[in-house]
């Protein structure tokens, strides 16, 4: 799920059309991974084996790369960080598997939208970028929506929601390491970093759970792998194409396929607190993003006033 949250370029008109539809491309293949994933965990793979596997395919598509353009985009002096980044992300993927098995396909989308919001949270406490009224708000409102969805109580606890949550709020952590590691190095960098660290981690945990996959379950997990990395090129294009303010509020589309796929294909049907609290969460997030935007002009203009 990572990449940059950056306007295009002033000197480029925005193509907000194409960028839109970039967008719903990028989230409805996001989501149909979701689902190749949920298919093979019930044919009785493990998610932990599932995420090695998913590892592996990517980890193919950073090969013809290295081939293509050397290993000089490989260096970097951040190799600390770039294992702390994996070893998260990993654990996030793997939270968000188990999840997966657990909770309907909606309730799986609308909690990913929790991340920002601990990046944020997180920011505030490790890079000291403090707590201003409008990140408290959004915080409240959008853990709000948390708790509208996991629904706290000893009868309706649920299990596969937690997981969820907890993916998230690594994920978080995972966005706050990218965002430091970005401002040293490239996109590309991290990006082969992570996968060269996280394949051979991956299989760690899934050896204890290990079964031979059938061909068709190395089918379904290389087409998830390659449509997940189709999906966040597709992520790129759309935020490079389009303006951010116009692209990002169609990343809610996710809790739409989330729910429909899951009913066409699992007879999911998501309640109304998964709805209720998707649309809070999501809702606080954009909030944010807009207030933090406009603070950020705010002060840019006042410094170049000054």
């Amino acid at each position: 799920m990572t990449t940059s949250l950056s306007s295009p370029p002033a000197s480029r008109r925005p193509d907000n059309v194409t960028g839109i539809l970039w967008m719903v491309a990028a989230t409805f293949i996001a989501v149909t991974t979701h689902a190749m994933i949920r298919h093979v965990a019930e044919t009785g793979m493990h998610p932990f084996e599932i995420g090695f596997f998913y590892n592996l395919f990517t980890m193919l598509i950073i090969i013809p790369m290295v081939a293509r353009n050397g290993t000089g985009f490989l260096r970097t002096r951040r190799h600390g960080l770039m294992f702390v980044r994996a070893v998260l992300h990993l654990t996030s993927m793997l939270l968000f598997y188990v999840g997966l098995t657990l909770a309907p396909l909606a309730a799986a989308s609308a909690l990913t939208f929790l991340a920002p919001l601990f990046a944020v949270l997180l920011a505030a406490i490790f890079l000291r970028e403090g707590f201003p009224l409008r990140r408290i708000i959004a915080l409240v409102i959008g853990f709000s929506g948390m708790l509208i969805i996991v629904q706290p109580g000893p009868s309706a606890l649920d299990t596969g929601a937690l997981y969820f949550v907890g993916a998230a709020s690594l994920w978080g952590a995972v966005l706050l390491i990218i965002k430091i590691m970005s401002r040293t190095e490239s996109s590309a960098t991290i990006t082969a970093w992570m996968t060269i660290m996280m394949t051979p981690m991956a299989l760690l945990p899934a050896i204890p759970y290990w079964t031979t996959p059938s061909l068709t379950d190395i089918g379904w997990l290389a087409a998830a792998g390659l449509l997940g990395a189709f999906a966040q090129w597709a992520l790129t294009q759309a935020l490079k194409t389009g303006s951010t303010n116009a692209i990002m509020p169609i990343d809610f589309l996710r809790l739409v396929w989330g729910a429909l796929i899951g009913f066409a294909i699992f007879s999911e049907i998501p309640d109304i607190f998964t709805w209720v609290g998707g649309v809070v969460i999501f809702g606080s997030s954009m909030w944010l993003a807009w207030r933090e935007r406009a603070a950020m002009q705010a002060e840019n203009k006042r410094r170049a006033e000054s």
